[in-house]
């Protein structure tokens, strides 16, 4: 009986041990994590009830830079225009890489499948400042899309599309053609590959259409992958500022401006560092609501 006890408490000592050694391994982590990620999230969210332009020290102002946030007109803008930054990169996120990824799945030789794979892949490799400069060029009064379109006769449609406050905002959406973004596709390439086969030549036996196979148990299969995406999708369009920092600088007026480029020109443009914390605690509010709103919205039926 004193030996059961005995091993019993070396087995238990060993055991608190391990999970000593587990915690310190992981310790280093918990505590870099805290210092780089918690600690200037709590410093934002205490300075956005503060006045404080970055040197001298913050007067704490309560709810005043709220009250005068809700009432800007430039943050009212920036919001709309973010909203419908969001909806087109949602639509641009979700439409083309899930039916590029269905046009892949369906090819009958695995190898053309890699090959497409790759093509649509190697994107990826290329800077995305690159890409913005780029479409600055393809934008311009003599860049590429007005000299197609003179070439082909519909001189009457080209335009300065980054000068004018009616098209600059949805030609940063529309940037990227042909909106195959590679990681979305891999995923929803992915999602594809665990259909079960079994359903698949069920359906084929039933003479299913391509359409209704797609309605019926392609999208339901990939409602998780939807869901990631769409979150991902929304949280990018709240975080958009380099489109506007370096194609437009927000204008012409006001008309590409987002709350997130609002918040870094007050900030280290104004020195307004507790108003622009304010805004990073509103975007902050509204990243959190929308994405469990699409969680809420696209979960499985199994879940």
């Amino acid at each position: 009986m004193t030996r059961s006890r005995t091993s019993l408490r070396n087995a238990l000592a060993r055991r608190h041990r391990l999970t000593l050694t587990g915690y310190a391994f992981v310790l280093p982590a918990f505590v870099l994590l805290g210092y780089f990620v918690y600690y200037p999230a709590y410093v934002a969210f205490a300075g956005s009830f503060t006045n404080w332009d970055g040197f001298n020290p913050a007067q704490w102002v309560g709810l005043d830079n709220f009250r005068q946030l809700f009432g800007d007109p430039t943050f009212s803008t920036a919001a709309w225009n973010n909203l419908l930054w969001a909806l087109g990169k949602v639509a641009l996120a979700l439409v083309p890489p899930f039916v590029v990824a269905e046009l892949i799945f369906h090819v009958r030789a695995s190898r053309w499948q890699f090959v497409y794979r790759s093509l649509f892949v190697i994107p990826l490799v290329i800077p995305t400042i690159v890409t913005m400069l780029v479409w600055t060029f393809y934008y311009r009064s003599d860049g590429v899309i007005n000299q197609v379109l003179g070439a082909v006769g519909l001189d009457a449609l080209q335009h300065s599309w980054l000068g004018d406050s009616d098209t600059a905002l949805y030609a940063l959406i529309l940037m990227g053609f042909p909106w195959i973004a590679p990681f979305n596709l891999l995923v929803f390439y992915s999602g594809l590959q665990r259909t079960p086969k079994e359903i698949l030549e069920a359906a084929a036996l039933d003479g299913c259409g391509t359409w209704r196979r797609i309605r019926s148990i392609d999208l339901p299969m990939m409602m998780r992958q939807t869901r990631l995406l769409t979150t991902l999708a929304v949280i990018n369009s709240v975080q958009a500022i380099l489109e506007p920092l370096l194609m437009t600088g927000g204008g012409p007026g006001n008309s590409t401006m987002t709350p997130i480029y609002y918040l870094y020109r007050t900030g280290v443009n104004d020195g307004r560092f507790g108003y622009s914390m304010a805004v990073s605690l509103v975007l902050f509010a509204v990243v959190l609501v929308l994405s469990a709103v699409s969680n809420r919205v696209l979960r499985p039926q199994s879940d």
